[in-house]
């Protein structure tokens, strides 16, 4: 272990009993209040607008047994739906626009595959030259449109009588 890591053990022990040491503060009683107040209307609200697991067996039961029938017969469905979506894509009309976006797909993937073979080229001090060039360009830009604009529209000159 290198002193800079018992250093940092030591100062984070120091700090956690710092703060253990600290006496416990009361909320301010703006907040208490609030929160008691939120408490109450919580437990003033009926059971089917609280959390499940407070509503009445009785009723709970079903409502699992629900879910859990209703989650296979999704499962059938989509498998049932995912058979009928392929139907539909080999169909000749259909099959067209399809292979019109899958070949506009690959034909982007290779213009980025190229464009990434082109930056990998370029050495990166060339490229931070860039950027950098980039920049500099733009602060002179904006320190020659701030200057045309000052002497463009000169702000008004008030005398002290003027402005009192």
């Amino acid at each position: 272990m290198s002193s800079r890591d018992q250093t940092d053990e030591k100062l984070e022990r120091l700090v956690g009993q710092v703060l253990r040491d600290q006496p416990l503060r009361r909320a301010p009683a703006s907040l208490e209040a609030r929160v008691l107040g939120e408490l109450a209307a919580r437990a003033r609200l009926p059971w089917w607008r609280r959390g499940i697991t407070t509503w009445p067996v009785a009723v709970r039961i079903p409502v699992l047994v629900c879910c859990a029938v209703c989650v296979p017969l999704v499962w059938v469905l989509s498998l049932w739906l995912a058979g009928h979506v392929v139907d539909v894509t080999t169909h000749p009309a259909v099959v067209g626009p399809i292979t019109n976006v899958l070949d506009a797909g690959r034909t982007v993937a290779a213009l980025g595959t190229i464009i990434a073979h082109i930056f990998q080229s370029i050495p990166r001090e060339w490229l931070l030259g860039g950027v950098l060039a980039t920049a500099t360009v733009y602060a002179a830009l904006f320190a020659l449109l701030a200057a045309g604009y000052s002497l463009l529209w000169p702000r008004p000159r008030y005398s002290k009588a003027q402005l009192t």
